[in-house]
């Protein structure tokens, strides 16, 4: 296989880390610049399109043709809400424990004069079907202090997600509120510029063969948990580490790879410990699963591809002893919500199966809208792809509590302008595929100002939102991911002490 790659410092994140000393850091990926935007290539319709940002290093086809910015718009009239969803929710309790005084603070609708440009300062988690009540159970088990106690979200999504920045607002909140469970599930390699994450320190000799579910490169759909698979025949190192700002306290390390005919042999070190062999020949391709407990503390994970053939590896789980919360973020650039059908449908239920989380957050959409705008999909076609992905998800837990958060503002997609009306329509189909599969929902959109407020996002001071019109700055993540923490929060509270519990 061929190589397929090659703040808000003081106020709420911390600062930034820097490089473990006396390594010298993986080569930075090619920028791909604004050129790869500027003409787009016909397709037929199914692949995806590169990123212009900075740092991308892959480059994938434009799926979609040239039209005029308000192609395929008239026939996206958003339908009415159920007219429940309006009206106040089931929240009592603000993020304190505190009763709500104002009922309007619970309302998900936005007035009808609302001037679409300040962004709302509460906006709920709306689960009219109480979705995430054995969610709240778990938490209550970590609140406790039940020793072992960790509750496990995991968070899929595209580029929203990206560096880690969105789901670390809302994991430092309640890793501070509920105690620190683990950086979770961490992919191998930072092979781009979106991969990363706020607790580990990911670093690589820049050797290991990427293979990512978007550019479906693997006709076995044996992607890992996070949609990536990194090979090598030797020579491949990485290096996990706690960033230098995170204090952890690491006490169980898993390390996520697969067996194949022919595999070669795996090595894994814990700081400067014996390393451990792993021999990955088998007789077919099978899921791996190497767990290695350590003392509580902060510990160096070295990971190799020894030789003797190739391995597999899809990443790895560092975990505390608990009590805590721990939550996993894989942000998967580009892609459309039904790439998750590449998955072979076994494999990735054993996957999350392993992981065994408590709560299923996705973020998908943004992708999708150049797709609404262009007419390649009308709603219904991507509410039927999204019920096959949930039903994928969720194939050994049907009852998995799932939050879909909704498409943020946009203004572009790709090369076309994308009008409030799409967004509001996506937004709202996402709202109903979320009823219909019984998972809650956040609407983003209404908690931004309503279709339209990105551009005004973007002329705040710092911006909120970047040029492209399509993703925030870290500043908006933080933002955002503050807001739906207290929806998260208080929907929590509300289960503890009020009516939604009776």
């Amino acid at each position: 296989m061929s190589a397929r790659a090659s703040m808000l410092a003081a106020l709420l994140l911390g600062p930034t880390a820097c490089g473990l000393a006396g390594r010298s850091a993986a080569p930075s990926p090619r920028s791909l610049g604004d050129a790869v935007a500027s003409d787009p290539v016909p397709d037929d319709g199914d692949g995806e399109a590169s990123l212009s940002e900075e740092g991308s290093g892959v480059i994938v086809p434009w799926a979609t043709r040239r039209l005029p910015a308000p192609a395929g718009v008239a026939r996206l009239a958003g339908s009415p809400l159920p007219p429940g969803l309006r009206g106040p929710l089931w929240l009592s309790h603000d993020e304190h424990g505190e009763p709500l005084r104002d009922p309007s603070a619970i309302t998900a609708a936005l007035p009808p004069e609302h001037p679409h440009a300040e962004p709302r300062r509460f906006q709920p988690i709306e689960d009219p079907q109480r979705t995430l009540v054995p969610f709240f159970e778990a938490l209550a088990r970590t609140d406790a202090g039940r020793p072992g106690a960790i509750t496990r979200v995991l968070h899929l999504g595209d580029s929203s997600i990206g560096r880690d920045t969105l789901p670390h607002a809302v994991r430092s909140r309640l890793q501070a509120r509920f105690g620190d469970g683990g950086a979770g599930f961490v992919l191998l390699d930072r092979y781009i510029h979106n991969v990363d994450s706020k607790l580990t320190q990911i670093e690589s000799n820049d050797a290991w063969d990427t293979c990512y579910i978007r550019n479906r490169c693997d006709e076995d759909g044996f992607y890992g948990l996070g949609g990536h698979v990194f090979e090598s025949e030797g020579g491949a190192v990485s290096w996990l580490s706690p960033r230098e700002e995170q204090e952890r306290r690491t006490s169980r390390v898993e390390l996520w790879y697969a067996t194949q005919p022919g595999g070669g042999e795996l090595e894994l070190q814990i700081d400067q410990g014996d390393p451990l062999r792993l021999a990955t020949a088998g007789d077919d391709l099978r899921d791996r699963w190497q767990v290695v407990s350590v003392p509580p503390g902060p510990h160096e994970l070295t990971v190799a591809a020894a030789g003797g053939g190739p391995v597999r590896v899809y990443g790895a789980v560092l975990e505390t002893e608990g009590p805590g919360v721990v939550w996993d973020a894989i942000s998967m650039y580009g892609a459309y919500t039904k790439r998750l059908k590449g998955y072979d449908a076994d494999h990735l239920a054993r996957q999350i199966q392993r992981r065994d989380p408590d709560l299923l957050v996705l973020s998908y959409g943004g992708n999708d809208l150049r797709r609404l705008v262009t007419g390649t999909v009308d709603p219904e076609g991507y509410a039927d792809e999204y019920a096959e992905v949930l039903a994928r998800l969720r194939a050994v837990r049907h009852d998995l509590p799932c939050l879909m958060i909704g498409v943020i503002d946009h203004g572009r997609s790709g090369v076309f302008t994308v009008p409030p009306e799409a967004v509001q329509t996506m937004i709202d189909t996402q709202r109903r595929i979320a009823v219909e599969q019984g998972c809650a929902f956040f609407d983003t959109v209404a908690a931004m100002g309503g279709a339209g407020s990105l551009r005004k996002w973007r002329e705040r001071s710092p911006p909120w939102a970047k040029a492209d019109l399509v993703h925030l700055t870290a500043e908006g993540h933080v933002w955002m991911g503050t807001v739906i923490y207290r929806a998260l929060a208080a929907a929590y509270e509300s289960y503890r002490r009020g009516p939604a519990r009776r």
